[in-house]
């Protein structure tokens, strides 16, 4: 059936009236293709440190197989990535016993630094009696008393555990105490005027407030944790990369020895790169903010 003047009309005002909705709904699509997926700063983050790396390896492998350092000191990348080919298997297995007592250590050192940082928050007496005594055996050197531990505790992964958890305990603790006591004054009286609980003024006003501190502990026990797992390793161990690297150091397979090291290293760069998402993730109001990472 034809449509009357008046119908034309009246279709030709609506295709007209949705021709700018239209475009709103095009546009974003059409600036999406124009948009390179990688803007000329992001790529210049990705571009220089490859270019960087490339020629730090460039000149390690040209100093190594000109003769410049002794093989016996410095191992060629060529060769070091050989020993991976023929010892892969044995430095990964051993790694997944060091990745294990470092993430333990990790969890368990935190979560009893902000534990008694709760305390100290809630008791005057036992910041007062307790806190000199935290702050007195941060200074324990612990390669000192890892023989007594490995006396009491066996030559397993206790004794590794007790020190990354001792090692990743302090930063948690005082960072996590300084991030309670940063809350909102005037906010927390007006939570306790509303009678809130002790509890709820601790999750609505003083963990919100402290979680900028509390990774910020976080990532400096990340790679500290991984590290104090391998030098516990060092002196009493059976397997892990710490044990690895004594017994290719002394067997003098120099290759064998950076390929610990490395992987080692590689396991506390993940470490420090996971708990930087996990923040991203916590906080996101702070991803428009200049990065103050360490």
């Amino acid at each position: 059936m034809a449509l009357d003047r008046h119908g034309q009309g009246a279709l030709r005002m609506t295709e007209t009236a949705s021709l700018p909705a239209r475009a709103a709904e095009l546009a974003p699509a059409a600036k999406a293709e124009r948009e390179p997926l990688l803007k000329p700063g992001q790529l210049r983050k990705i571009v220089l440190p490859v270019v960087v790396l490339a020629v730090l390896l460039g000149g390690w492998q040209y100093v190594t197989e000109a003769g410049l350092i002794p093989p016996i000191i410095l191992a060629s990348p060529l060769a070091i990535v050989e020993t991976f080919a023929t010892s892969g298997g044995e430095i990964f297995a051993n790694a997944g016993y060091t990745l294990f007592e470092a993430l333990a250590g990790f969890a368990i050192g935190n979560t009893a630094g902000l534990l008694v940082a709760i305390l100290f928050i809630h008791s005057e007496l036992a910041r007062k009696t307790i806190y000199p005594l935290a702050i007195g055996a941060e200074a324990i050197p612990f390669v000192a008393v890892l023989p007594v531990l490995i006396l009491w505790l066996g030559n397993g992964m206790e004794p590794k555990i007790f020190i990354t958890s001792f090692l990743s305990f302090f930063p948690m603790l005082i960072n996590a105490f300084r991030g309670l006591r940063s809350a909102d004054s005037e906010v927390n009286e007006l939570l306790y005027t509303l009678s809130a609980t002790r509890r709820q003024r601790l999750t609505m006003v003083r963990l919100p407030a402290s979680i900028p501190f509390l990774f910020a502990a976080l990532k400096l026990s990340a790679c500290a944790c991984v590290v104090a797992a391998i030098v516990a390793e060092w002196l009493a161990a059976d397997r892990g990369l710490g044990h690895l690297i004594v017994l290719y150091g002394q067997m003098y397979r120099i290759p064998s020895v950076w390929a610990a090291a490395l992987v080692g290293t590689a396991i506390s760069l993940a470490v420090y790169g996971l708990v930087v998402l996990a923040e991203k993730f916590a906080t996101p109001w702070r991803r428009g903010l200049p990065s103050t990472s360490n």
